[in-house]
């Protein structure tokens, strides 16, 4: 002050006390505060008569401030001392825009009420005449304000006080025409308000700003809009210190004093004023910088109510726009806007903006991106996006005129999403040509179907919409809908036919395949779309002229023209065709849907409406499995599976197989390019005759095997031969469902052999040991098995016997004694003991096989037992069975099916041959009639016959449901005497053959045939005599067969296919095989040592040249499809035969073979005759084994 100065001059020439009165006097004058400090002090203690005392001090400067840079005016707005402050802003000569310094630089009354939420003491500052755009670091007085926010962690009691200092600020601009100053302000160099007040989430401040004339739309120095900045602190990218007011800095005690002197005496001062006044926090301090992270969900609501304020005047539709950066990007905040305003609301508000207004196409186009994007996410991730998809697409009706406040009035009201209860026909029909638009996405009309399905639920009803009805949407009732959607499928498939892209969204590393595959999923989107809305509507659609309801095939015919066409473009593209492609699927998918096209056509033109009956059945199951989907998968075997379902529920027409019969050659060079193409498109076309090769299909199966996880793995030791049966029968038989669906490897131990040519020989082994009719080829030997063998077995029965439920329970005493008292021979050794497994039908002919039948015993005392009561009837429970060999003889059949399937799976012939109706038995073919089973016998056909021929009314016969069999008597008490007697010698009482009547189904055998059961009696009688008392293992054969191909894979072939794979050729094509040979090593076929070995070979009687091809390729029998492999798929086992002339091998060598690759290697023998002879001893002693003869 000025008065101090003088008065401290004048002190010290006065008197000179002595030297402690002199150091007591400086140190008092030293600790004396300033009387700013003093009014600081008492501003913040709270003490108004201190501050009242001071402020009489004469010619005070009360915008003097503290050595700490403290203003008093500045400390009396912090700690809101609205009294206190009344009586600075009294004083004479006081400035309301003073500013602290040190500590807190910058720092204006108005700012520090406005940090303090104090509106009564920003009330008095107004009344001064105050700088609003005086900053505070990086905020003013009106940014300050809109902190306090519960998005950005403060209370709504916070956020209410800021709102009314805010208007307060607002008021006062505008009365000194400041307002658009304040509001084009930008504190921190980037963010006006309306920008901060976004990125905080402060929705109502967005509100208030509007109010007054705040433009919402303005971009920030960075070119960010105010959407922008809530997406880049919004949620994980939310920063606390977003605009927030620097903290105030305790360093003043490293102030620029001049020297050492001055700092400390600067220092002392600061200690002293800390010890006597204690600083509290300030008001300010607490409101400003006490807060927390708001909850997940309360974030979410504000930031949602905050963007719908932004976008208040261009429409909710601009959050989802994708021109330029308009609307967001995140794709959390588009789906929480979704959920709060709804998927029908936004639609609707959409489709009432003007055609001519250009946002328009901008916001659909961004509205249907984003709900693509969202609806997989919905379904994949439960816990982030289920909830909020649900919400959004259930709701009818809009909360966002909740946003608005009341006093706003009617015209905001206007703006507002318009309540309706449901989809208008504008916004289906924007929808629509969003769907269909030129560049549409195949995922967005898959997404955009099943969202209009849940809105329109055609299938809410058990059938189809009446005639005398409407569609919700009167689009969906007229001609011109579904002809629009089947001229996009022409359009798709021409392009797919020709390879004509014109997508401008494609990346440059998207490749050729990657661009044909977009296509295909376009064409089946767009084929589900037609058919979800054809099935519900087809009995309502009208003409063009919308006179007159048109008949549902009529409807069909004419609005499936466009895709009809797609015949003529097909057959041109198939008929350039040299040879294999890259991407056959476009053709084969075309070929596809032509073919379930033609079908529906011939279905609905023979009866329309059990067609229509049974289309809206499978669409109405589509559409549910659709809707409960997890996951969207884009990928082209699961999407064709609509189709798939349609071409195996109707026949395939006359019409398309005219058609497709002149396609053979083009189909065949589809498949031939790529298998998987059988299975995708042309599945159904294997049951026309002639059409798909049948090498084809065994490809297809080969090539499903390869791309599947796990394998069969079968190691087999020539060294012991009679274990062969029970080791193949041990690895099979423990080999996983899921591993005999995969590839084959097999290994023969001790020996390098590998590849195909070692599978050939392995089912050669197979051929000769289970499938012939006098026993296994391969006799039981003495000799002890090799050590590995051993081990082997070993530890598959180990494995077996774990697994085995009859080990995991103890037999009954029961059990135990029935078994004791059988006299029937029980096996004692392996499995090689239950052969043969097979014999002829006709032993005369020695062609057709089929299962051995085996004995059927009865005890004698039973068959007393019957004598005595006059009855010669068994039953099943008659009859003395050896629980143990059915068991074993299941395990065996099993293994024998499984075994078919692998053999047919790699191309393997077995020499079987099985009768027509034993492949349609495994088939598990229906429409097996009684003659089917009894087609080997004309006799017994001719005496069935004559039973459906009878009238059993007008002449009753003595037939019951009965047959007659030979059974073996067995005299039970005898053998178990003869047991004890001679301990454990086999039997000497001879068995006794005699014939009984065996009832044919358990519980008939004394019901009577009449003509109301003379047709089930003749039925079971034939199959009785197919099947014999074998029905058991038939089915073991057949469970073993499809547990390597699958069933559904089995429709591929027909029975008389599947026939010949099994048996093979008969007779080897030498003048075929002759003209396949490839010739290497630069030799001819006109070299003498070749020419010889023709001349010899065809010499050969048909079990030399067996033998000949067994130790060429591995295998007797000559190839399934013929040695040409000309029709063979790219990547199937098309292995040429070859002949090498070594001529540096002696001539005393034999010839050797390679059969991996099937190549015969022949020294360059001097005559014929010494070809002949080591040929010969080749073939008898060298044609299994990898060793060099």
């Amino acid at each position: 002050m000025a008065t101090s100065s003088p008065s401290a001059r004048g002190r010290r020439p006065r008197s000179k006390p002595t030297t402690s009165t002199t150091t007591s006097a400086s140190s008092s004058s030293t600790r004396q505060p300033s009387t700013a400090s003093q009014l600081v002090a008492a501003i913040r203690r709270d003490d108004f008569a201190t501050l009242s005392s001071l402020l009489q001090t004469p010619e005070l400067d009360v915008n003097r401030r503290t050595p700490q840079g403290d203003a008093p005016l500045v400390e009396a707005c912090r700690y809101a001392r609205v009294d206190m402050a009344t009586a600075l802003l009294a004083a004479p000569h006081v400035n309301a825009n003073v500013t602290s310094s040190n500590r807190s630089a910058g720092l204006t009354p108005l700012v520090a009420a406005c940090m303090a939420l104090a509106p009564h003491v920003v009330a008095l500052l107004l009344q001064k005449s105050v700088d609003l755009l005086k900053t505070f670091g990086r905020v003013d007085a009106a940014a300050v304000c809109l902190l306090f926010c519960e998005a950005n962690g403060r209370s709504d009691a916070q956020n209410d006080a800021a709102l009314q200092i805010l208007t307060q600020l607002l008021d006062y601009a505008q009365e000194h025409d400041q307002l658009q100053t304040l509001l084009d302000a930008r504190p921190d160099k980037v963010n006006g308000l309306v920008h901060v007040a976004a990125g905080l989430g402060n929705w109502k401040a967005l509100q208030l700003l509007r109010g007054f004339g705040a433009d919402l739309s303005a971009r920030n120095a960075a070119e960010h809009s105010a959407l922008g900045v809530v997406e880049l602190n919004a949620f994980q990218a939310r920063s606390l210190q977003f605009c927030e007011p620097p903290r105030a800095q305790a360093d003043a005690g490293t102030g620029r004093g001049r020297n050492n002197r001055k700092r400390h005496k600067k220092q002392q001062e600061e200690e002293t004023e800390q010890t006597e006044d204690q600083e509290l926090q300030s008001e300010a301090d607490k409101q400003t910088f006490t807060r927390s992270r708001p909850d997940r969900a309360v974030e979410a609501f504000h930031v949602t109510r905050t963007v719908l304020e932004l976008t208040k005047d261009s429409g909710v539709g601009a959050v989802f726009s994708r021109k330029g950066d308009e609307g967001v990007r995140g794709l959390y905040i588009k789906a929480l806007v979704l959920t709060e305003v709804g998927l029908v609301p936004i639609l609707n508000e959409i489709a009432q903006m003007a055609d001519t207004q250009k946002e328009k196409a901008v916001y659909t186009d961004g509205l249907m991106y984003t709900v693509t994007s969202v609806y997989p996410l919905a379904v994949k991730n439960a816990k982030e996006y289920q909830s909020l998809w649900r919400q959004a697409l259930d709701k009818r009706t809009s909360d966002k005129l909740e946003v608005n406040d009341a006093a706003q009035g009617d015209e905001e009201e206007k703006k507002s999403v318009p309540r309706t209860l449901g989809l208008s026909h504008e916004a289906f029909k924007m929808v629509l040509n969003g769907m269909l638009s030129h560049d549409s996405l195949s995922r967005r009309v898959k997404v955009w179907t099943l969202i209009l399905m849940h809105l329109l639920d055609p299938y809410a009803g058990a059938s189809p919409l009446t005639a005398d009805k409407r569609p919700i949407m009167e689009e969906c009732g007229q001609l011109q809908f579904f002809e629009r959607i089947t001229e996009m499928i022409y359009r798709s498939g021409t392009k797919l036919a020709f390879c004509i892209f014109d997508r401008n969204d494609i990346e440059e590393d998207e490749s050729y395949d990657e661009e044909i595959e977009f296509h295909l999923h376009v064409l089946i989107s767009l084929t589900e779309l037609f058919l979800q809305f054809f099935a519900p509507y087809a009995r309502t659609i009208r003409s063009r002229d919308n006179v007159k309801v048109l008949g549902i095939s009529e409807s069909f015919q004419l609005a499936i023209k466009p895709v009809k066409q797609l015949w003529i473009l097909v057959n041109a593209a198939l008929g350039s065709l040299d040879d294999a492609i890259a991407t056959p699927q476009r053709f084969s998918l075309l070929l596809h849907l032509l073919q379930v096209i033609e079908q529906l056509e011939a279905a609905f033109v023979l009866d329309e409406h059990a067609t229509l009956t049974k289309l809206f059945g499978i669409m109405n199951r589509f559409v549910k499995k659709e809707a409960n989907k997890k996951r969207i998968k884009m990928v082209i075997t699961e999407q064709t599976q609509l189709l798939h379902t349609i071409a195996t529920s109707f026949p395939i027409p006359s019409t398309f197989t005219d058609k497709a019969i002149p396609l053979k050659d083009s189909v065949d060079m589809l498949i031939r390019s790529d298998p998987k193409v059988l299975g995708m498109d042309l599945y159904s076309l294997a049951s026309i005759p002639g059409l798909i090769r049948l090498e084809h299909k065994v490809d297809y199966l080969a090539m499903l095997a390869e791309e599947r996880n796990g394998s069969v793995s079968v190691s087999i030791s020539r060294a012991s031969e009679a274990n062969y049966v029970d080791f193949i029968l041990q690895q099979i038989l423990s080999t996983s469902a899921g591993n005999l669906k995969g590839e084959m490897n097999i290994t023969l131990v001790n020996e390098p052999g590998v590849g195909v040519g070692v599978t050939r020989e392995f089912f050669q082994i197979v051929q000769r040991c289970f499938f012939s009719t006098t026993g296994s080829q391969v006799h039981a030997s003495t000799a002890k098995p090799a050590p590995h063998v051993l081990e082997i077995g070993a530890q598959w029965l180990q494995l077996a016997r774990s697994q085995s439920p009859r080990n995991n329970k103890k037999r009954s005493d029961n059990e135990k004694e029935s078994r004791a008292k059988r006299g029937r021979p029980t096996r004692s050794g392996g499995f090689a003991e239950l052969f043969p497994l097979f014999e002829f039908v006709d032993k005369q002919r020695c062609g057709v096989v089929t299962i051995a039948s085996r004995s059927v015993y009865v005890s004698k005392q039973v068959i007393e037992t019957k004598r005595k009561e006059k009855s010669l009837s068994l039953t099943q429970k008659d009859l003395l069975v050896d629980s143990s060999e059915v068991d074993a003889l299941k395990k065996v059949y099993l293994c024998i099916g499984r075994l078919m399937g692998l053999a047919i799976r790699n191309h393997q012939p077995l020499a079987a041959d099985f009768p027509l109706v034993f492949w349609r038995f495994m088939m598990r073919d229906g429409s097996l009639s009684w003659e089917d089973y009894c087609e080997n016998s004309d006799v017994f056909k001719r005496s069935l016959q004559f039973v459906l021929d009878h009238d059993f009314d007008a002449e009753p016969l003595d037939m019951r449901f009965e047959y007659t069999m030979d059974v073996v008597v067995v005299d039970e008490e005898a053998d178990v005497k003869q047991s004890a007697e001679d301990s454990g010698s086999t039997a000497s009482n001879s068995p006794v053959t005699t014939s009984m009547e065996m009832e044919l189904q358990k519980g008939m055998g004394d019901v009577e045939v009449t003509n109301a059961n003379k047709a089930q009696y003749v039925m079971l009688r034939a199959q009785q005599y197919f099947f014999g008392n074998e029905l058991t293992y038939y089915q073991k054969i057949r469970d073993g067969f499809t547990d390597t191909v699958v069933k559904s894979d089995l429709k591929l072939f027909r029975p008389e296919e599947l026939r010949h794979l099994v048996r093979g050729e008969r007779t080897i094509d030498f003048v075929g095989l002759k003209k396949s040979v490839v010739y290497s090593r630069g030799m001819s076929p006109l070299r003498r040592v070749i020419q010889d070995f023709w001349e010899i070979a065809e010499s050969f009687d048909q079990e030399t040249r067996s033998k000949l091809l067994t130790f060429w390729s591995g295998s007797p029998l000559p190839p399934i499809f013929g040695f040409d492999s000309k029709y063979r798929s790219m990547n199937a086992d098309t292995a040429c035969w070859y002949i090498d002339v070594d001529t540096q091998m002696k001539a005393s060598f034999c010839p050797m073979a390679n059969t991996c690759d099937r190549r015969l290697i022949l020294p360059d023998y001097p005559t014929s005759a010494a070809l002949k002879e080591k040929l010969l001893v080749a073939l008898e002693h060298g044609s299994v084994g990898y060793d060099r003869m």
